[in-house]
């Protein structure tokens, strides 16, 4: 088994990972577990898949009132 391997088996075991390397989380971001380095990373993550939700359903035309 691979050094890699390993690293992410044991991350997956761990209660608490950081989402983008697998080290053990010192914080969530919205929920989300996180290490210090990649706090900003969790975020941008978070923000592009919220983005990417609401274009899809068209959210992102104006919505205007019918008289």
């Amino acid at each position: 088994m691979k050094a890699k391997e390993k690293s992410a088996e044991k991350a997956a075991k761990s209660p608490s990972v950081c989402v983008i390397c697998g080290k053990p989380a010192t914080r969530a971001v919205d929920g989300e577990p996180s290490c210090e380095d990649h706090v900003e990373l969790v975020y941008e993550d978070q923000l592009e898949d919220y983005t990417q939700h609401h274009l899809a359903d068209e959210e992102w035309l104006e919505k205007t009132e019918k008289n």
